[in-house]
């Protein structure tokens, strides 16, 4: 995996920034004479789903999506350099989206406010060919939506979303079985049905770990208006200037996170706080909450920031889960994990979407140039070489905090090829360096060039 110096036009690999960073034409994979185009089947149909279905379209494919379908709920999402990339070769459309560019980040402390360290963000775009941005989830998932739906300049197919499908069980032959009896035979089939997943049994070796615990945290959830902050004297100073600012703000166990979305007009707020959830075993996003538990629990901060709890509108609680490690294998057969179903991750390196764009995007390219149907287990097997330790390691780096490196540096090691990041600046460069569709490119060519060999 490439990896960067911040200010060197040279990667390590010997690669020039310019050149492993330019963008690659949307019609790049587009089907040349002889070659197949799959009828694929996605399960699912959130941002995993609905950006991999844009990927493969691009590369000239049918897509069928099969989903109970729901908008996402209302919170934020940031998409890094690394998954931007992606969403511009996949023609999104970030002008409806509404997405914010994230120019500060800011550790305060909760109780005093005193600024710990501010890193100035502006350069994101020269080091790694593209903005770090702050979406609404909702604008993020229906813009996903429109672009796997309606026709694009380099493509016109669309994906055919099957709403209130009930997928019962899935084969490795690629046969989809709904609730009503219905079959469907598919060429390649994606499981993208996130971190409640029933198919990952399908895939993986017997004996392996999926269940989904909790890790002991939880965060209540929260948006505010930007204007019913800028009105209040006591929350103004928070919010004012020009610059979009991510801030963390620790006080003792807990801490409150937040940034902008919605083209700066909402705030977006996440209270992180040990879990002391009773019941609601099987439901991890969106609990309902509290709001004088929620209030109590504040008390330990700032008064300015008690006083931003105070205008939380809409509180939901989310209890922090995962698996107790990673997936050993994301592809058996012509079946293949993706997004959360394969990979979910804690928030605290705000990668867990990005990975799921990342994993879009490396499938459609490994799928674009297939000559025969036979050939695509062997693709998928090209798909989890790509992607296996990036997202392993990945959902190792996420269960700490960036100043925690220290925590999970055995358990990380045998997935990181080269140094060890250790601080937010060298998780920036580990995180969004990597170009997936170069990778993927790469890699799919050194294949194909060793087959003829």
């Amino acid at each position: 995996m490439p990896t960067n110096s911040a200010h060197s036009e040279q990667l390590s690999n010997g690669r020039l920034r310019s050149e492993y960073y330019e963008p690659i034409p949307p019609n790049y994979f587009a089907p040349k004479p002889g070659d197949e185009v799959l009828n694929i089947g996605i399960v699912g149909a959130g941002i995993a789903g609905l950006a991999t279905a844009s990927a493969l379209l691009q590369s000239g494919h049918h897509v069928f999506e099969r989903s109970c379908f729901a908008n996402e709920i209302g919170a934020a999402i940031n998409m890094c350099p690394n998954a931007s990339r992606v969403l511009s070769y996949l023609e999104f459309n970030f002008h409806r989206a509404r997405p914010v560019t994230l120019d500060e980040q800011r550790l305060t402390d909760g109780r005093t406010l005193e600024v710990r360290r501010t890193q100035f963000t502006p350069d994101f775009k020269d080091l790694y060919g593209a903005p770090f941005l702050l979406y609404h989830r909702a604008d993020l998932h229906n813009e996903l939506k429109r672009t796997a739906t309606e026709p694009r300049p380099h493509t016109s197919n669309v994906a055919k979303i099957h709403l209130s499908a009930n997928v019962v069980d899935i084969s490795l032959d690629g046969e989809i079985s709904l609730y009503d009896g219905t079959k469907y035979m598919k060429d390649v089939v994606i499981v993208a049905d996130g971190i409640s997943t029933r198919f990952a049994s399908k895939v993986v070796d017997s004996g392996e770990d999926l269940r989904i615990y909790p890790t002991g945290s939880m965060a209540y959830r929260f948006l505010v208006p930007a204007e019913k902050l800028m009105e209040d004297p006591q929350t103004r100073h928070l919010f004012e200037g020009e610059a979009m600012k991510m801030v963390i703000s620790p006080a003792g166990d807990k801490r409150l996170v937040w940034y902008p979305c919605r083209g700066g007009e909402l705030q977006n707020f996440g209270f992180f706080l040990p879990d002391d959830i009773e019941g609601f075993e099987d439901e991890v996003w969106s609990i309902p909450a509290s709001r004088e538990k929620f209030m109590k629990a504040s008390t330990e901060l700032h008064p300015d920031l008690q006083a931003v709890c105070g205008k939380a509108e809409d509180l939901k609680l989310w209890r922090l889960c995962s698996r107790k490690k990673p997936l050993s294998k994301l592809a058996r057969g012509q079946v293949v994990l993706i997004g959360d179903a394969a990979h979910p991750m804690l928030p605290h390196q705000g990668q867990g979407g990005a990975m799921a764009i990342e994993d879009a995007a490396a499938l459609g390219v490994l799928l674009s140039g297939v000559r025969s149907k036979d050939a695509i287990p062997e693709r998928l097997q090209q798909f989890e070489q790509l992607r296996l330790k990036r997202v392993a390691a990945m959902v190792i780096f996420s269960s700490v905090g960036q100043d925690e490196a220290h925590r999970i540096k055995d358990i990380v090691r045998p997935f990181v090829d080269g140094p060890l990041p250790s601080c937010p600046a060298e998780y920036h460069m580990y995180n969004f360096t990597p170009n997936v569709l170069r990778d993927a490119m790469e890699l799919l060519e050194s294949n194909q060039n060793s087959a003829r060999l």
